[in-house]
């Protein structure tokens, strides 16, 4: 993919996060950003990914998304975490390739590189690693997830506990089927089944996905 494509949805997420005053960090790339499809930790690289890289190396939300650095001196970056999640995690979620947490919670982002399209570029799954880890679909591509996630921070101010919940006011995706039901590439792989494999066989997570198909 051209390093000079443009990136609405990650400008778009930028420009809602400093309109509302949520970035509390953002560094410049400061590393050779590998080309897409080269390995990390064993999986390729996702092209919008690499694009993404090379316009900014690192941004943290309060309480937030945080997007890992390709190096990091305490060795939580994109090369060593994926390192570590391929020993440390089972299958399906080994093959998964993490590039951003929430903010000081259990909470992975991460690409699925076994269903990239023609371009190589690779859907967007929310992992939890907590009891029961699972993953859940929140977008079809890179850039599709910063898009929808503009929207919901934007859905987020507004809602009547922001002020005194913070983040825990409207959860991300859970709250906001109706948001990723705009994103139709990911409705109809959700449609086909695409991430069955990867999604908890529970009821509530049953009518969710059910919610989002409905929605779109």
């Amino acid at each position: 993919m051209n390093t000079a494509a443009p990136l609405p949805g990650l400008t778009h997420f930028l420009e809602v996060c400093q309109r509302h005053q949520i970035l509390l960090e953002k560094e410049p790339p400061t590393h050779p950003v590998p080309p897409a499809g080269a390995p990390i930790a064993g999986l390729p690289f996702d092209p919008m990914l690499a694009v993404i890289h090379s316009r900014i190396g690192h941004f943290r939300l309060a309480e937030g998304l945080t997007l890992l650095r390709l190096v990091d001196a305490q060795g939580f970056d994109l090369h060593q975490v994926n390192e570590r999640w391929r020993g440390e995690r089972p299958e399906p979620l080994r093959s998964l390739l993490v590039f951003a947490k929430e903010d000081l919670l259990a909470y992975y982002y991460a690409t699925v590189p076994s269903l990239a399209d023609a371009r190589g570029c690779q859907p967007v799954v929310d992992i939890d690693v907590h009891a029961a880890p699972h993953a859940i679909p929140v977008a079809s591509d890179v850039e599709r997830f910063f898009d929808t996630y503009a929207r919901y921070l934007e859905a987020l101010v507004q809602s009547p506990g922001f002020e005194e919940d913070g983040f825990a006011a409207l959860v991300f995706p859970w709250d906001v089927p109706e948001l990723l039901a705009a994103d139709r590439p990911l409705v109809e792989l959700l449609r086909a089944g695409r991430f069955d494999f990867l999604l908890p066989r529970d009821e509530e997570t049953r009518q969710w996905v059910a919610r989002v198909v409905d929605a779109a």
